[in-house]
């Protein structure tokens, strides 16, 4: 179908409306978005030290404490136990760790310490002793 250049003209002049209408009408939904996140929100910049201090918090570092156990490496959070756990002989020690760190079995901690599960059961509640003591 062909049209004349006054229907082009006219064809042109009602996209070119139809266009300036939808634009305007973006414009005024995005000023009333930013209108209803105006209401809601506030600058950094705008908020009082105490406002900003409330929007935060920081968390202590923990310092760790690394032992040896089988060739793995045992993390141990808490200052108090490191220190009391770095009084244990080495044997006691590696007990405590592959009891209730690596959640090791009895059976298991007597077979790879090579020692009968009586006497790793001996160690391990002398060193509960010792660690209570040194936690006292």
């Amino acid at each position: 179908m062909k049209l004349t250049i006054q229907e082009q003209e006219i064809v042109w002049r009602k996209f070119r409306s139809y266009c300036i209408k939808v634009i305007d009408g973006e414009v005024l939904n995005y000023l009333d978005e930013l209108k209803k996140q105006q209401e809601h929100e506030i600058c950094f910049s705008d908020l009082s030290t105490e406002q900003q201090n409330q929007l935060y918090t920081c968390d202590d570092i923990l310092k760790s404490t690394h032992f040896q156990v089988m060739n793995m490496d045992v993390e141990v959070n808490d200052d108090e136990i490191s220190e009391a756990l770095g009084q244990l002989s080495e044997k006691r020690r590696m007990i405590i760790l592959m009891t209730y760190f690596l959640d090791m079995r009895g059976a298991e901690i007597a077979q790879c310490m090579k020692l009968v599960q009586s006497t790793i059961h001996y160690h391990k509640a002398e060193s509960l002793r010792l660690l209570k003591e040194f936690l006292e």
